[in-house]
């Protein structure tokens, strides 16, 4: 996230947003032998291709995971269409309750395998950078309401705390604060669709950025009721003094009989909360 980079200036070491309004539609993507317009029973979202909807349609990259027989990610893989190269591709491994993305970052997961605690690096690029430890905290209904950070050599004082605030289970109000100072960082106000009540949709934590990449494929508690409609993401200066902001809407879902997401366009600028670029942005799914 954002914050992550923040600890690095602050130690001397190293949101724009985007999406929609809306037309409800059935599609014949992702569909099974039987039934062309059906996703399938208890799937998740396997692969997000962003598509270039100005001009030409043109694919400009996709991020994916590789799920196997048991329903357990070995693989995330980010792919650059347009320069025909891998971004990023992370073999993921288990030992017990830990997953590791690398020798360096992990995740802890519980019993139900929800993510409880990442152990990350001030800089990702850099195993020599500052390491922190965030702590992933949940409501009795399951929905991640807050985050603390950490860093490693000072586990007893937060640096960064983050509060999620849900309405009829939709996430809409987000901060982020500096408990130094006891400033903003960041916030974010979303809206939704009543009428779009998706299955396993994604994951919208406005707050992440250096790790956008592994969200939409582990555990963080219950998804949103709604389909999103708008985000509104502000970034502060000292002194809680709005430096900017950025909007984004979700337009034109294309929804399958059985209610997952095929397709929205999500318009304005790339959120780096959401792991894709501007445009048509499409869903596959793997089932169990």
């Amino acid at each position: 996230m954002k914050t992550i980079k923040k600890i690095n200036w602050l130690l001397g070491i190293g949101i724009l947003v985007f999406f929609v309004s809306c037309e409800k539609e059935y599609s014949n993507e992702n569909g099974s032998a039987a039934d062309p317009l059906i996703v399938g029973a208890n799937c998740r979202i396997s692969k997000i291709v962003y598509i270039d909807t100005v001009g030409i349609d043109k694919g400009m990259g996709r991020l994916e995971a590789t799920i196997n027989n048991l329903d357990i990610v070995t693989r995330i893989t980010r792919y650059d269409s347009i320069s025909s190269t891998i971004e990023l591709q992370r073999d993921i491994t288990y030992r017990n309750d830990t997953v590791y993305t690398n020798p360096d970052e992990y995740f802890i997961v519980d019993v139900n395998k929800r993510i409880t605690r990442l152990h990350g690096l001030t800089d990702p690029t850099d195993p020599a950078s500052l390491e922190f430890d965030l702590f992933y905290n949940y409501n009795t209904a399951g929905y991640l309401i807050g985050k603390d950070y950490f860093l490693t050599i000072a586990p007893t004082t937060p640096l960064y705390r983050v509060n999620y605030i849900y309405t009829a289970g939709n996430l809409t109000r987000m901060t982020v604060t500096d408990l130094s100072t006891g400033d903003l960082d960041v916030d974010a106000d979303l809206s939704y669709y009543p009428n779009i009540i998706p299955k396993r949709y994604i994951y919208i934590f406005p707050d992440e950025v250096d790790y956008a990449d592994y969200t939409q494929f582990f555990n963080f508690g219950l998804k949103n009721y709604n389909a999103v409609k708008k985000m509104t993401v502000r970034n502060y200066d000292p002194g809680n003094v709005v430096r900017d902001s950025a909007v984004s809407t979700f337009t034109n879902y294309i929804i399958s009989r059985d209610t997952y997401v095929l397709s929205v366009q999500m318009d304005s600028m790339a959120q780096p909360s959401i792991p894709a670029l501007a445009g048509k942005l499409s869903f596959s799914y793997h089932c169990k």
